[in-house]
């Protein structure tokens, strides 16, 4: 039988990963369907220095290895 997804997110960016968070939150199964390098611009980026809870910054492939691993509970 085929599994049939509540939810079906396309990409592994910041945005796709907070969609990601908020959908299994609310108990909808869920599906990102990511490209052979995930997480996006972040994964270049040394420094983000505008994002919510990081007053001092965080390194972007930090913040999308803890948005990952977020969203995977």
């Amino acid at each position: 039988m085929e599994k049939v997804w509540d939810v079906v997110i396309i990409g592994s960016g910041p945005a796709s990963f907070t969609c990601a968070i908020y959908t299994t939150r609310g108990a909808a199964s869920t599906l990102i369907l990511a490209g052979e390098n995930w997480g996006g611009q972040l994964m270049l980026t040394t420094k983000v220095d505008n994002f919510p809870g990081f007053p001092d910054g965080i390194e972007g492939p930090l913040l999308m290895a803890n948005m990952r691993k977020q969203a995977e509970r």
